[in-house]
């Protein structure tokens, strides 16, 4: 067998080593089986406290998970994924979500979500309840920009946004003030 050879089959079975360790990974997270959509849905909404003992993240285009020193990266459908902390007193900066380590002020709270795009049209308009960690995530169309608007006890938050690839993901922007 030549050096050639050798690499190849090397580096099929690496490959392979690494599909076994994600598949394990995935099993043991509860996400095996689950499209990415599931599996960010799943993370975002787990009742864990935070941090996770597992990173998982998400950007415009792909959600990532890293356990110890295995890192796997999972490309996103043609869905734009929105996560948003609507809070009253304290926040924090953030660009991309991260699933299992960020925590809102707001947490197992119910608000009126009203999501337009720029021509007016409503994308989203329903009563949803943040998750444990103090966000709301959607999953918008892709490459168009509008408003966000939440409304909870009287109070309002509004911001613009945009789901183009190199779009924010994470919005912490959304403080709610009284009308």
């Amino acid at each position: 067998m030549n050096t050639r050879t050798m690499a190849i089959l090397l580096t099929l079975s690496l490959s392979g080593a690494v599909q076994a360790d994600a598949t394990s990974f995935l099993a043991q997270e509860g996400l095996a089986g689950k499209t990415v959509e599931q599996m960010v849905n799943t993370i975002d909404q787990s009742t864990q406290s935070r941090p996770m003992p597992y990173s998982a993240s998400i950007n415009a285009t792909q959600l990532m998970l890293t356990q110890g020193e295995q890192k796997y990266v999972y490309p996103l459908s043609d869905k734009f994924y929105l996560s948003f902390a609507p809070y009253v007193q304290q926040t924090h900066p953030c660009f991309n979500h991260s699933l299992s380590g960020y925590q809102g002020e707001l947490a197992n709270t119910a608000f009126n979500v009203k999501i337009t795009d720029k021509q007016g049209a409503v994308i989203v308009h329903k009563n949803v309840t943040s998750y444990q960690n103090g966000f709301v995530g959607v999953w918008l169309p892709r490459n168009t920009e509008g408003t966000i608007e939440v409304t909870y006890q009287g109070r309002v938050a509004q911001a613009p946004f945009a789901t183009y690839d190199d779009s924010q993901i994470c919005m912490t922007t959304l403080r709610l003030k009284s009308v």
